[in-house]
């Protein structure tokens, strides 16, 4: 058994960051010491089935991960969060977890966006993490699954090259699939039987928080738990290619100051101060100085409530407000001033919870709630491996044009010294192209 020091650098040489989605640096997390360990399985956003597919397929690994997690940062109890209608899955986990480890499933109701990492803390603990806080500040580590599934994998030599993807909505065969870190947005629709529609719109990620795709060359990155198809003419495809020119002078002529932007806001009813509907303001009326009612950005999940859920009618957008806002902060020099960390959730918060099946009614979701079946490992020819999924120092290519690699091979890494990550070899092959952005692999034609 490696000691605590050797398991952190095991990590760190994986390549092992934050596979839900927000791409921290595993390895940082484990310096920690905390009382409990959170293993998030609850899937935050609507069609995807990524992390249920893994609890299903590889209980073990998430398990074993956990309790060298548990073991590192010397945490008394670990959770498991899955939502409480999966109950095959349940009782798969119940079944591999072994006796004597200190580690308990939390069943969560099925709400969006349950799986946040705020209120996941909360479901699980009680506790509110302060504003711009992190878990760690009320003694908690949250892991995705898949990150905690890594680390089963580093710690039994296998370096993080692949992750299971879930390929859905307004496609022919829906399915979750394992596929090499970089596969092709292009290869992955071929794999999925292509769109239904011509026109129809690209998404990596969920619906709720996911980013349309333009380009198919490049390739799906370390934090890409899924891709959805939809129509153009989709509210949430609307919704994201509506500008922010044309948001101010919509909400300018349409916000009518109703509060439900904020009365259904997850931050705000954990405690937080943040009040969409008077950052909405802010803009009715020109104001520009940084208000509380501005720097409150930085408080802002961009989980997309306020807009497809409370402002579905008028169709204004305080989370696109908010990351204007935050970028222009940033750009000025201005960090987050809200810390305040003497939170109480709101009493409302219990019957304001977003229920899932509501949620995939009132966004036209339910046609594309279908069974997505595990279809196993695929590999492909080329892949495009991206260099900046990752929180922290940009990676830098320590290979060159025309090198043969295989598989694990380190590709790129983050500067020595600095809070980063290792990106590797996905698949056997030639160095074909790179740039700052991601490096490009051929197979040769001898091994296709």
């Amino acid at each position: 058994m490696k000691n605590r020091e050797e398991i952190i650098e095991t990590v760190k040489a994986a390549g092992i960051i934050g596979a839900g989605g927000g791409g921290f640096p595993s390895y940082e997390k484990l310096k920690a010491r905390v009382d409990i360990i959170i293993a998030n399985g609850s899937e935050c956003e609507p069609l995807l089935n990524s992390d249920k597919t893994l609890l299903r397929e590889y209980p073990y690994k998430v398990i074993e991960g956990l309790d060298y997690v548990m073991q590192v940062t010397g945490a008394k109890i670990g959770y498991i969060t899955i939502k409480k209608q999966y109950e095959d899955i349940i009782a798969i986990i119940k079944k591999a977890i072994p006796k004597g480890k200190n580690i308990k499933l939390h069943l969560q109701d099925n709400y969006y966006p349950a799986g946040d990492e705020f209120l996941t803390v909360y479901d699980v603990t009680g506790k509110v993490i302060p504003e711009g806080g992190l878990p760690l500040q009320v003694g908690v580590i949250v892991n995705n699954v898949l990150s905690l599934a890594q680390i089963y994998d580093a710690l039994n030599g296998k370096v993080v090259t692949e992750r299971l993807i879930t390929l859905t909505g307004s496609v022919v065969s829906p399915q979750v699939v394992t596929v090499p870190i970089g596969a092709t947005y292009r290869d992955l629709l071929s794999l999925a039987g292509g769109k239904l529609n011509s026109t129809d719109v690209l998404i990596d990620g969920g619906p709720m928080m996911g980013q349309i795709i333009k380009d198919y060359d490049m390739g799906v990155s370390k934090t890409t738990s899924g891709l959805i198809v939809l129509p153009e003419d989709h509210i949430i495809t609307n919704m994201q290619s509506l500008s922010i020119s044309k948001m101010v002078k919509k909400s300018k002529a349409a916000c009518c100051q109703c509060f439900r932007c904020t009365d259904l806001c997850p931050r705000n009813l954990i405690g937080h101060k943040i009040f969409p509907h008077k950052t909405m303001r802010t803009i009715d009326y020109n104001l520009s100085e940084p208000t509380e009612h501005i720097t409150s950005a930085f408080l802002c999940s961009q989980c997309g409530v306020c807009e497809l859920i409370a402002c579905d009618t008028m169709q204004l957008s305080p989370r696109k407000i908010y990351a204007e806002y935050r970028k222009l902060l940033v750009s000025k020099g201005v960090k987050n001033p809200h810390t305040n960390s003497e939170l109480s959730a709101l009493p409302e918060l219990e019957y304001r919870k977003v229920p899932m099946s509501m949620l995939l009614k009132k966004l036209d979701l339910l046609k594309y709630n279908l069974p997505t079946p595990y279809t196993g490992n695929k590999t492909f020819d080329k892949v495009r491996i991206s260099l900046n999924s990752h929180i922290g120092s940009q990676a830098i290519a320590n290979i060159m044009v025309g090198e043969m690699v295989k598989i694990g091979d380190v590709i790129a890494m983050s500067p020595h010294d600095t809070l980063g990550t290792l990106y590797h070899a996905s698949i056997k092959g030639i160095i074909t192209d790179i740039n700052e952005e991601w490096i490009e692999i051929e197979k040769g034609a001898m091994d296709r």
